[in-house]
């Protein structure tokens, strides 16, 4: 429910003979969301508000992005515009007046023989009052897809529905050390239990690719299994299931500080193990937070399978809420539910 095509401002007419005389000259490529339109102004000509909502949706879904500072970043969204600075300004201030971005202010001193003060101004698109917004005008996108509006899995003409997509968990963080050993051993804990649980048997079946199900089977113990995910140079969890694979690294190995998997299918058991395994590491640090597209109530057995094999309690916090969109009633019913489901365990 959301377009995504980049559009090319377009250079003047030239006669052929002039062109031959000019210097070469390139193409400005700007990310453009046709539904974004609705926002533009009748009374205001040749309006960019849908233009500079657009760059600032496509800047603000990656995983990493630098934050917009207007000082910094508002004459060259206006070179690639080919717009006056102060046109951005205008229009960044009408979007703050909307309530789709918000604003921060600070005063910086720099350093030298003449220090001077300079102001810089953050903004920061607010998805949730996006997607109200947007709602109001008739255009009902949920936060998912305004969240994913500037996935590469997508290609450059992409029509993004919600029907089309796939589930998406993760965590978000770094485990390093001795931490991300003990997690390794309890993920390997969950994975050689339900492979030598008979209770477990038809879902590791279903969760597992062949492959790995044959690597956890007994006599393998989670001591023998751990010792894959801790060699100098490979320490990653890496796990193929039926849908999806597993990846989560010692952070003094590798950097990456976002981690997910996609699940395109539609089978539960793959979806409650990869949760299973995220939770297990926000179970024994809490440097690393948890993120889904399941509910709390889909996660319960995510939480329970986690206890049954290693005592752990899984833990949700702000970036688990945020990232499903909760507010008032709906997060307080959510937050409940997660604690009633803690509270179950003795």
């Amino acid at each position: 429910m959301l377009n995504r095509f980049k559009s090319v401002i377009a250079l003047p007419k030239f006669n052929f003979l002039k062109l031959l005389f000019m210097e070469q000259l390139g193409l400005n490529r700007i990310p453009y969301y046709s539904e974004l339109a609705v926002f533009n102004r009748d009374e205001v000509n040749n309006d960019i508000t849908s233009l500079v909502l657009s760059v600032l949706l496509y800047w603000q879904s990656k995983d990493k992005y630098v934050r917009f500072n207007a000082r910094q970043h508002s004459y060259l969204l206006a070179r690639n515009l080919r717009v006056s600075p102060e046109k951005v300004i205008e229009a960044l201030t009408y979007l703050t007046s909307l309530s789709l971005l918000d604003k921060q202010t600070e005063t910086i001193t720099t350093k030298g023989d003449t220090p001077k003060e300079k102001l810089n101004e953050f903004y920061h698109l607010n998805f949730h009052r996006l997607k109200v917004a947007l709602k109001e005008k008739g255009l009902d996108i949920p936060i998912k897809i305004l969240r994913l509006a500037s996935d590469d899995y997508f290609d450059l003409f992409s029509y993004l529905s919600p029907n089309r997509l796939p589930l998406v968990q993760g965590l978000v963080g770094m485990i390093k050390g001795d931490k991300y050993e003990e997690a390794a051993l309890n993920v390997c804990k969950i994975l050689v239990g339900i492979c030598a649980t008979a209770e477990y048997e038809d879902f590791s079946y279903k969760a597992l690719a062949p492959g790995w199900r044959m690597l956890c089977q007994a006599p393998v113990t989670a001591e023998d299994l751990v010792q894959r995910y801790l060699q100098e140079g490979e320490r990653s969890v890496d796990i193929d299931l039926t849908d999806g694979s597993f990846f989560m690294p010692d952070g003094d190995y590798f950097g990456t500080e976002k981690h997910k998997i996609w699940h395109s299918g539609k089978a539960i058991e793959p979806r409650i193990l990869a949760s299973c395994m995220y939770l297990c590491f926000t179970a024994i640090d809490k440097e690393v937070s948890f993120y889904s597209d399941l509910t709390v109530t889909e996660l319960k057995k995510a939480f329970e399978l986690l206890y049954r094999f290693t005592n752990l309690k899984g833990r949700l916090d702000e970036v688990y809420f945020n990232y499903q969109d909760l507010q008032g009633d709906e997060l307080t019913e959510a937050q409940a539910l997660y604690q009633k489901i803690l509270d179950s365990f003795h």
